[in-house]
């Protein structure tokens, strides 16, 4: 069976922003002072990285295990910076540093998710946020073994969900596209978050372009212990058309600056996971009830092109919905497996052209099979055999003679 094909490219959350920007601050004293890295992300209002610094960050600390059992040393503070992350000041005042060593965690996003103890950090039962122009960069980083001599506290922080984008082309010159939307649907949106217990150092860096999915490797990472359900997520595009000349097109937003809070709204931060594409042999419906399988719902519109160029007056349309005569888009589904690590950015690419278009979310209830959008047109050839139109004689005779 064929079918719309999806190509994935993965790398770490990099958007255009160095890696290896690291600020001075005063190391007179003994009080406790932070630097602060962050790898880069493409993000609507919380666009985190080097050269977008958090305006601020809660930190924890605890006596280090060798000292003895832990202890609590204080417990989200919250340090502040009001110059872009050149310096930065614990908001509730200084704090000094003791004879033993600490261990760091903090975090950025948070909130009441964060919970912080001498034998553990977690983040608990944390929900992606339904609406994908909420949803935040949840941060975190760990720094132990941190005396006065070390001061400041340098903070690496890792992003802890993946980073969702699409993209799309069309390949067929025989057909016109217009997408208005993309959704992800049947992915995990909740689950505990446990940091780990050593450094995350190692600042990523940009990879080179055409980096395979999955070949950057990221140090130091906490762990998910996903919870079960799933959830739907939905990422409006503002009606992007496709010509059948193959040239890939961005769904998602990159228009802005990263400081813009309209910009990247659709840009999906994720639960990182791994999913079993939706089986439509099995249920013909996504939507059936015993059906958590993943897939994409694409809404779109598709024309034939019975000429050079689409003509919106007189070409047919093969997928939309209609309504005194004019066809505005209509979701499709598409079976889709998904693979998702951590601070990874995932670029998907809807292809059409090649394939079957996916299927009728709300097929038949009368016919079983799943019921594809878009039903190529195929032959088969024969050729008559010539018809036997009988066996005659033709008698040449002799020329006839005439005689004066």
């Amino acid at each position: 069976m064929r079918k719309l094909f999806l190509t994935v490219f993965g790398f770490c959350m990099l958007g255009a922003c160095t890696q290896d920007e690291v600020m001075e601050v005063n190391r007179n004293g003994d009080e406790i002072t932070f630097n602060v890295v962050t790898n880069s992300a493409t993000r609507a209002a919380d666009v985190f990285c080097n050269n977008n610094m958090p305006d601020a960050f809660y930190v924890s600390a605890k006596t280090a295990p060798e000292s003895g059992s832990s202890k609590i040393y204080f417990n989200e503070d919250k340090v502040v910076s009001s110059d872009g992350g050149t310096t930065w000041t614990d908001e509730g005042g200084v704090r000094y540093w003791p004879e033993e060593k600490l261990d760091f965690y903090a975090h950025v996003n948070g909130g009441a998710t964060y919970n912080f103890s001498p034998t553990g950090t977690t983040f608990t039962d944390f929900m992606v946020n339904g609406s994908v122009a909420d949803q935040i960069d949840l941060l975190y980083a760990v720094k132990t073994g941190q005396t006065k001599i070390s001061t400041p506290v340098t903070l690496n922080f890792r992003h802890a969900l993946s980073q969702i984008v699409f993209k799309a082309k069309n390949t067929n010159a025989k057909l016109y596209v217009k997408i208005a939307g993309v959704k992800v649907a049947n992915v995990k949106n909740k689950g505990t978050f446990t940091f780990p217990t050593t450094s995350t150092d190692g600042n990523i860096e940009h990879p080179e372009s055409g980096t395979s999915a999955g070949s950057t490797t990221i140090g130091t990472q906490g762990t998910w212990k996903l919870e079960d359900g799933v959830a739907t997520y939905e990422a409006d595009f503002a009606n992007v058309e496709l010509v059948g000349d193959g040239q890939v097109k961005n769904l998602t937003d990159f228009t802005g600056g990263h400081k813009d809070n309209s910009t990247f709204g659709n840009v999906m931060l994720l639960m990182p996971q791994t999913t079993t594409a939706w089986a439509p042999e099995t249920y013909p419906s996504p939507t059936a009830q015993s059906q958590t399988d993943s897939y994409l719902l694409v809404d779109c519109v598709i024309y034939n092109v019975s000429g050079e160029s689409f003509d919106a007056t007189n070409d047919l349309c093969l997928w939309g919905t209609e309504e005194d005569g004019t066809y505005t888009t209509k979701e499709l589904a598409i079976p889709a497996s998904f693979t998702w690590e951590q601070g990874k950015k995932y670029i998907y690419t809807l292809v059409f052209g090649d394939g079957n278009g996916g299927y009728d979310p709300e097929p038949n209830p009368d016919d079983p099979d799943p019921e594809p959008v878009l039903v190529p047109i195929t032959y088969e050839v024969s050729v008559d055999e010539f018809v036997n139109g009988g066996e005659l004689d033709i008698e040449s005779g002799l020329p006839s003679t005439s005689q004066d």
